[in-house]
């Protein structure tokens, strides 16, 4: 391992955790809110992906944005978008059509930033995502030149001390390695270690390989 990938690697999970409990107040109205997508089956949200939805419908009701994006593409075979899901989730639940826009491009947190950026810079956003996410989406979302502030659901699933939470810190710190090294060393050397990662977290969870093949061609597109 590189040894400037050290530092990255031991503060990591600390610097992902202190952001995820960090208690902050009810934040000021912002001009809008975009609600990260995640999986989603043949157009119903999943337990992770309600929760985001629900934490923006909080949100909304309290007058704290203006408008709602819902972020996020489609995986080969897939009817609908996770931005079409989402848009549909909060429109049930009352929030009004017109006040909910569907950007459904972009497979990763970086690609739905690029969409929402090119089609509908949303000036001032809060990002709606899940605790251990919140520090990488924050800082991914500056990187795309987005005035970002993460608002992570308090009711995901994914809870400390189950499986899931440790592979998602473990993906998040290795996301993170990846955010500083392109901050550091640029975008070729984080884009080199982003592809070991993947590799690697490939072979440990091979239910994971389909999407990183998508990401791969999407960048060659």
């Amino acid at each position: 391992m590189k040894l400037y990938l050290l530092p990255a690697l031991l503060s990591g999970p600390a610097r992902i955790l202190a952001h995820a409990r960090m208690r902050r107040p009810l934040p000021a109205p912002r001009a809008s809110l975009a609600v990260l997508g995640t999986a989603q089956y043949d157009g119903r949200a999943s337990k992770q992906f309600a929760a985001r939805l629900d934490h923006a419908l909080l949100l909304w009701e309290a007058g704290r944005a203006g408008h709602i994006f819902t972020l996020g593409g489609r995986m080969p075979g897939d009817r609908f978008t996770e931005a079409q899901v989402g848009k549909a989730y909060l429109v049930e639940r009352g929030v009004p059509a017109s006040a909910v826009t569907e950007v459904p491009e972009g497979n990763d947190t970086r690609g739905s930033y690029a969409a929402l950026v090119e089609h509908h810079h949303p000036g001032a956003t809060l990002i709606v995502t899940d605790p251990n996410h919140a520090l990488r989406a924050e800082l991914l979302a500056h990187q795309a030149g987005i005035d970002a502030l993460a608002s992570p659901t308090r009711t995901s699933p994914t809870r400390f001390p189950g499986k899931t939470w440790w592979l998602t810190l473990s993906h998040e710190t290795g996301g993170l390695m990846v955010v500083d090294v392109s901050r550091a060393f640029g975008r070729d050397n984080a884009d080199r270690l982003e592809e070991l990662l993947r590799g690697l977290q490939a072979g440990l969870r091979p239910s994971r390989r389909a999407r990183h093949e998508k990401l791969a061609a999407d960048k060659l597109d």
